[in-house]
């Protein structure tokens, strides 16, 4: 009889925790937050936009890109917020929490690892993308929104997952400091 008045009581604290977990004023605060980022090619053609939305499961990215060549590519989050000249003053990808670089890294990902995207014949894409390590959230470590901003990166090639420090994904192809939503 024992038994089930303790599953009770378990059932009991997960629920109040996972409710203190969902109604913190952290997340509470950062849920619906936006930003969004204009994206340049290296030949300063423009190519396209993200737009980002903090969710209660990470950050929801609506990418529409077009002039890129067709084929996979890397999509990084990278810890500066400029993108000058062949797109290195966006810095290194952004890692607040000092993991290791890809998905298949044991001691990864990085905060702005993101999944290749795939762009089709014509140079476009349209995809949502949910990354559940990145927050909008000012308040947050691992805000975006820091002081020197963040920039999204497209590679000439895909991301490998795992090889230091950007994915052996080749030269940068285009770049797009993230603003917040006001």
């Amino acid at each position: 009889m024992a038994m089930p008045k303790l599953w009770w009581t378990f059932a009991l604290v997960l629920s109040g925790t996972l409710f203190g977990l969902l109604a913190s004023p952290n997340l509470a605060a950062a849920a619906g937050a936006q930003g969004s980022s204009e994206l340049k090619a290296s030949d300063g053609k423009e190519a396209g936009s993200i737009k980002m939305v903090e969710t209660t499961a990470g950050v929801l990215l609506k990418i529409k890109l077009k002039g890129l060549p067709p084929g996979v590519h890397g999509l990084h989050i990278h810890d500066t917020g400029k993108c000058e000249g062949d797109f290195s003053s966006a810095g290194a990808i952004y890692n607040p929490l000092g993991a290791k670089h890809g998905y298949l890294n044991d001691e990864g990902p990085m905060v702005g690892d993101l999944p290749n995207i795939y762009v089709g014949p014509t140079g476009e894409i349209e995809v949502d993308i949910l990354s559940p390590f990145v927050t909008l959230s000012k308040e947050a470590e691992e805000t975006i929104f820091d002081k020197d901003g963040t920039s999204f990166i497209v590679f000439e090639k895909a991301d490998d997952y795992v090889t230091d420090p950007e994915g052996n994904a080749g030269k940068r192809i285009a770049c797009g400091a993230i603003m917040p939503s006001k």
